[in-house]
């Protein structure tokens, strides 16, 4: 996650691309066609504001096919972007830890059947046919939980044929795309993750795309443009985005299309679900020097242990970025 996450589709090819904190590729929509897509899923570490490092566990794309020392491990993983109509086949090398078998998982999505998971050095293969556009988290379901929490998810992005629209109905249209993923590390559990006790687990660091306020990336869009804000929550709370300044209009909720869109200025995203919507840039003035704010309206906007922990009280930041020209 190293370059903007923000990007607008301009490529009419399949791509990958390690979005550890925000580095997605987007593709126009192009002819269905087999895709193959290989990852890993191994331990790596993740850079919070402190700044402070955390192991985490995550996919990446090997540079050299089948040899996992050649990725890097991202929380997020890549955005996996397929077209419409293709038939996908997913191979995932699991390197975690020993004794860590690996369960590989799309909510929505109905695979070929077949094995689900890979014990330590072995892959698990999983097919589809992307028969639906839309937002999707593919992730571990292995270690009832502990698996995701410590970083193994990922965005699914399945395109309709017609370029720079999220769904098939050009109500759906856009002109600047956002993949926004949501989620929180709490150290103490990263550092242990076979025995913390997940009753205790307290989130320090709330994050988009991997990364918590100020490392966030902005969105970049200018009045009149319409941005497509696809959301998933990829931690364990219900999480409410507030957008300063602008309404959004939200069109789907895990990658299916709403009858009736629904206007609104904070929108809560169900832990585990997705969520696509369309804010247009108004032309008056933003409410913030740096742009219209997009934050967690349970105000996590903060890095680090709270008062009344040690070693300080949190300093601004957390789940916060903004949309600006």
């Amino acid at each position: 996650m190293r370059a903007p996450a923000f990007k607008k589709a301009t490529r009419a090819l399949i791509v990958l691309a390690l979005a550890a904190a925000g580095l997605g590729f987007t593709s126009s929509s192009a002819s269905a066609a087999p895709v193959s897509i290989n990852l890993c899923a191994k331990g790596g570490t993740a850079t919070v504001p402190g700044p402070v490092s955390v192991p985490i566990w995550g996919f990446g794309v090997p540079t050299t096919p089948g040899d996992c020392s050649t990725a890097t491990a991202g929380a997020p993983g890549p955005v996996l972007t397929v077209n419409e109509g293709d038939t996908v086949t997913i191979s995932v090398i699991n390197a975690l830890p020993a004794g860590h078998t690996l369960s590989f998982e799309i909510p929505g999505v109905d695979f070929t059947p077949g094995p689900t998971d890979a014990a330590v050095g072995a892959t698990v293969t999983r097919s589809f046919t992307a028969n639906r556009p839309g937002t999707y988290v593919y992730r571990s379901g292995g270690g009832a939980g502990r698996q995701e929490a410590m970083g193994l998810y990922g965005a699914l992005i399945v395109r309709p044929p017609t370029a720079n629209q999220a769904y098939d109905t050009a109500t759906t249209a856009y002109d600047v795309e956002a993949v926004l993923v949501l989620s929180t590390i709490d150290p103490s559990f990263n550092a242990a993750p076979d025995t913390f006790d997940m009753h205790s687990y307290r989130a320090m660091y709330w994050l988009i795309n991997g990364k918590a306020y100020p490392d966030t990336a902005p969105i970049t869009a200018s009045a009149g443009q319409r941005v497509l804000l696809r959301y998933l929550n990829a931690g364990y709370d219900n999480t409410t985005m507030l957008l300063l300044g602008m309404h959004e209009r939200v069109v789907s909720r895990d990658a299916r299309l709403l009858n009736n869109p629904v206007d609104a200025n904070a929108e809560t995203i169900p832990a585990g679900a997705t969520e696509d919507a369309i804010a247009t840039v108004p032309s008056n003035a933003a409410p913030s020097t740096h742009g219209f704010p997009l934050y967690n309206r349970q105000q996590h906007l903060t890095n680090g242990p709270q008062t009344g922990q040690s070693p300080t009280p949190a300093t601004g930041g957390g789940m916060l970025t903004f949309i600006h020209p």
